[in-house]
C-alpha cells in the first residue's frame, strides 16, 4: 500500500502540473494515475479516476476493444500507431474528441507493468477541420456558380483549383488543366494545339509576353484573343500566400458590340467632322463630352484638351452671359434656337445660329445638351453688304466718283481688308484709278508694270481670284509678293462695254483668318460688274454731256466770230436784267457797229469783210472781263453787257475798246481805217425787258454814227468830239 502511494506521489510530482493530460494504467487499462488536466477534460475529480476502467470513457466501446488489441502483446514487433483519435464521454454526458499517444511501462525485470497515455483535446481542431471542409465545399460550389472561368495557382505556379467554366473556356487544354499542373505547361499545351491567336508573334514570343503579365498579377485587365475568334478578359491578382488568382470572362459579344459601337461612333464622328458647323455635347454641368473637328478649330484645341472642360468658360464673360439663359431653358427640356454673336478662342468673331437640343433619358430627365452652332457670318455680312450696295447704287445723293469711293469702302469693310483699288490697265501699265486705304498710303494716278501685280493673274484667269495666305500658295512665286509682300488678295476683272478696263481688288499685308467663301467671290464679282456698268454709264453720260455742250455751242455760238449769236446773247441779256431787278446791281448795255463796213465788203470783198469781223470780235473778247457778255446781233452789229458798271465806268471801258480797235484791227489788204461806233445805255428801274435797254443803246449808237462815227455816246447825252 505504501509502495502504491509512493508511486502515485512520484507520478503527481512528475505530471501533476502539466497542461497535457496524462494517464497511467495497469496492463488491464485500469487507471492508476490521472493528472489534474485529464480530470478537467473529463470533468471529474482526480480521486474518482483512480481504479476506474478506461473503457467507461469511450463513446464507442468498439473502439476500446480495437485499441486494446495493440496492447495484448506489448512485445509484438508490428508497429503501432503513435497517435490515434476517438470520442470520449465526460462525466456530464457530453463528448469530446481526443488524440492519444501511448507507451508501455516495464518493471526492472522487463515485465509489462502498465501504460502511459498522453491525451490531447482535439475538439477545436476537429471543428476547424470541419469548418475548413465546409468552406472548401462552399468554395467549390461558389466557383461552379461563377459564370466566368476562375482558377487559383499556388506560389510555385501550380494549379490548386479551378471551376468547370475555366476548363470549358480552354477546351483544347482540358487534359492539362488538373491540380498540380504548372501554368506555363498549361499554356504550352494550348499553344501546341493552336488554341491562341498569337497576333503574328511566334509561339515563344507570345508565351513570354503572357508569362510576364501573369507574373505581374497586378490586377490589370488583359484581353486575350483565342484562335476560334473568342475574346477573353483576364484579371489576375496575388493571393496572400504568394499564389495567383485569376478570372477569365468571355467578352466576345462585348467586343463585337464595342466594335459595332466604335464603327458607328467613327461614322458619326466622320459625318460630324465633315460638317462645317460646330457640334458639341455637354453634360448638365456644362462639361464637354464630345466635340467635332470644326468645334476644335473654333475653340482652338484638340479633343483631348477640350473634352472634360467647360467650353463656355473659354468665351468672354459677355458671351457667357448671353448663353446662360439659353442653356438653362434647354436644360428644362426645351429645344432652343437663337442667333448670337460670339468671340471664339481662335480669335474670330462669328455671327452664329445656335440650336440647343436636350438629350432626354428614359425617365424624361435631361442628361445633357447637344449644341449645334452654324456660322452665319458670311450670310449676314453678305445680306448687309448687298443691302448697302443697293443703297449706294440707287441713291441720287451721290455722284459717280462718290459712289465708286463708297463701293471701295464697303468692299474693305466686307472683306476686312485695309486696301481697296480700282485699276486702269493700258497695255502693260497698271494705274491706280481709285483707291481706299486707312492712311492715304495709295495715291491715285501712280503707275506700276502690270506684271508686278496680282491683277495680271486675275486678268489672265478672266475671273475672280483670291488667296488668304499667299506665302502658302502659288502667289508666293509672283513678283507682287516679293515686292509688296501682300498675303491676302481678292480681285476681279473690270469689263467696260465688253472691253477689259482693269480690276477691282482688295488686299492686306497679313494673312486673313477666314477663308474667302463662294459668297465673297460673288460679292467681288458684283462689285466689278457694277463698277464696269458705272464707268460705262459715266462714259455715256460724259459723251452725252459733250454732245449737249457741242449742240449748245452750235446753237449759241456764231460760226464766223466764235462769240455768242443773237439768240444766245439775248438769253444771257434777259438773265442779267432779271438779276438786276433782284439785286439792283447796275450794268451797262453797249451797241457796237463797225464803221463803213458795207464799203469794205464792196471794195475788198466779203472775205476781207469776214476777216475784219473775226479780228474785231477777237480784239473785243480779249479785252473784256470773264463776267462781261459779248455777242453778234447783226451783220456788223455787236452788243456788249458790262457787268456792275455805271455810266462813267462803262464809258471809260468803251473808250479803251475803241482805241484797241484802232490799233489791233487794221489790215494790210484793206486800204481803209477800221473803226467802230458805240452806244451806251445804263440799266434803269423802268427797264423791265432787255429789249428796251437795247433800244436805248441802239439810239445812242445812231447818234454816234450820225455825228461822225468812231465815237462812244451814252444814251441821253450830247455827242462829244472824238479826240482821235
Amino acid at each position: 500500500m505504501e509502495m502504491a502511494e509512493s508511486i502515485t506521489l512520484d507520478l503527481e510530482q512528475s505530471f501533476g502540473d502539466l497542461n497535457e493530460c496524462v494517464l497511467v494504467t495497469n496492463p488491464d487499462r485500469v487507471i492508476v494515475y490521472a493528472n489534474t488536466a485529464l480530470a478537467r477534460l473529463l470533468r471529474v475529480e482526480p480521486a474518482e479516476l483512480a481504479g476506474a476502467m478506461t473503457k467507461q470513457f469511450f463513446a464507442d466501446p468498439a473502439q476500446f476493444e480495437e485499441v486494446g488489441e495493440l496492447y495484448r502483446s506489448p512485445e509484438d514487433p508490428r508497429p503501432r500507431k503513435k497517435a490515434y483519435a476517438f470520442e470520449v464521454i465526460r462525466s456530464d454526458g457530453t463528448t469530446t474528441s481526443v488524440e492519444v499517444i501511448s507507451a508501455p511501462i516495464f518493471d526492472a525485470a522487463n515485465n509489462l507493468s502498465g501504460y502511459l497515455f498522453v491525451v490531447r483535446d482535439i475538439s477545436e481542431r476537429k471543428a476547424l477541420e470541419k469548418r475548413l471542409s465546409d468552406v472548401a465545399l462552399t468554395l467549390e460550389d461558389a466557383l461552379e456558380a461563377i459564370s466566368e472561368g476562375f482558377a487559383i495557382y499556388d506560389c510555385d505556379d501550380r494549379l490548386i483549383i479551378c471551376n468547370d467554366n475555366y476548363r470549358d473556356i480552354y477546351e483544347h487544354s482540358t487534359a492539362a488543366i488538373v491540380p498540380g499542373s504548372r501554368f506555363e505547361d498549361i499554356l504550352r499545351f494550348g499553344l501546341t494545339r493552336d488554341q491562341y491567336n498569337t497576333g503574328g508573334l511566334s509561339k515563344d514570343e507570345w508565351l513570354e509576353q503572357r508569362l510576364v503579365k501573369h507574373r505581374e498579377a497586378d490586377g490589370s485587365v488583359i484581353e486575350q484573343n483565342l484562335a476560334d475568334g473568342r475574346w477573353l478578359r483576364i484579371s489576375e491578382t496575388r493571393t496572400r500566400s504568394g499564389g495567383t488568382a485569376g478570372i477569365r470572362a468571355d467578352i466576345t459579344e462585348l467586343k463585337e458590340a464595342r466594335a459595332r459601337a466604335e464603327s458607328a461612333y467613327k461614322n458619326l464622328s466622320l459625318m460630324a467632322d465633315n460638317v462645317s458647323a460646330s457640334i458639341t455635347e455637354i453634360d448638365t454641368d456644362g462639361v464637354c463630352v464630345f466635340i467635332n473637328k470644326t468645334g476644335c478649330e473654333w475653340f482652338d484645341g484638340s479633343p483631348e484638351e477640350l473634352i472634360g472642360t467647360s467650353l463656355r468658360d473659354r468665351l468672354p464673360w459677355k458671351e457667357r452671359e448671353v448663353l446662360l439663359p439659353i442653356f438653362r431653358q434647354a436644360l428644362q427640356g426645351q429645344k432652343v434656337a437663337s442667333e448670337v454673336s460670339l468671340n471664339f478662342p481662335d480669335g474670330v468673331r462669328r455671327e452664329c445660329h445656335l440650336d440647343c437640343n436636350p438629350r432626354v433619358n428614359d425617365q424624361g430627365g435631361v442628361d445633357g445638351l447637344v449644341v449645334l452652332v452654324n456660322d452665319i457670318t458670311d450670310r449676314k455680312k453678305t445680306e448687309r453688304t448687298l443691302a448697302e450696295l443697293y443703297a449706294i447704287t440707287s441713291t441720287r445723293e451721290l455722284g459717280h466718283e462718290e459712289k465708286i469711293a463708297e463701293i471701295l469702302r464697303l468692299g474693305c469693310e466686307h472683306f476686312e481688308l485695309p486696301f481697296g483699288i480700282i485699276s486702269d490697265i493700258a497695255e502693260d501699265r497698271y494705274t491706280l484709278a481709285y483707291t481706299h486705304c486707312p492712311a492715304d498710303e495709295l495715291v491715285s494716278g501712280v503707275t506700276f508694270p502690270l506684271g508686278d501685280t496680282y491683277c495680271a493673274l486675275t486678268l489672265k484667269a478672266n475671273e475672280p481670284l483670291a488667296t488668304v495666305n499667299a506665302a502658302q500658295s502659288e502667289f508666293a512665286e509672283h513678283p507682287c509678293y516679293k515686292l509688296f509682300e501682300l498675303e491676302t488678295y481678292i480681285g476681279a476683272p473690270l469689263i467696260v462695254d465688253g472691253v477689259p478696263y482693269g480690276t477691282i481688288n482688295f488686299s492686306a499685308p497679313s494673312p486673313r483668318k477666314r477663308d474667302f467663301t463662294a459668297a465673297d467671290i460673288q460679292i467681288v464679282r458684283q462689285f466689278a460688274d457694277w463698277i464696269g456698268h458705272e464707268i460705262a454709264r459715266q462714259r455715256d453720260h460724259q459723251a452725252l454731256m459733250d454732245a449737249k455742250i457741242n449742240l449748245e455751242r452750235v446753237a449759241s455760238i456764231d460760226d464766223l466770230t466764235q462769240i455768242l449769236n443773237r439768240r444766245a446773247f439775248l438769253e444771257r441779256a434777259n438773265t442779267e436784267i432779271q438779276r438786276f431787278r433782284r439785286s439792283k446791281q447796275p450794268f451797262t448795255a453797249v451797241m457796237l457797229d463797225i464803221d463803213n463796213f458795207k464799203q469794205i465788203n464792196d471794195q475788198f470783198g466779203h472775205a476781207a469783210g469776214d476777216e475784219v469781223l473775226v479780228k474785231f470780235s477777237r480784239s473785243i473778247s480779249n479785252a473784256l472781263r470773264a463776267v462781261d457778255v459779248f455777242g453778234r446781233v447783226g451783220g456788223e452789229e455787236f452788243c456788249l453787257i458790262l457787268h456792275e458798271t455805271q455810266e462813267n465806268e462803262a464809258l471809260l471801258v468803251c473808250e479803251r475798246l475803241r482805241r484797241t480797235i484802232l490799233t489791233d484791227c487794221q489790215m494790210e489788204d484793206v486800204d481803209q481805217t477800221i473803226t467802230c461806233s458805240m452806244g451806251l445805255a445804263v440799266a434803269a428801274r423802268e427797264d423791265i425787258e432787255f429789249s428796251t435797254l437795247m433800244q436805248k443803246a441802239d439810239t445812242a449808237l445812231y447818234q454816234a454814227k450820225t455825228s461822225g462815227r468812231n465815237k462812244c455816246i451814252v444814251f441821253g447825252s450830247e455827242p462829244a468830239q472824238t479826240p482821235d
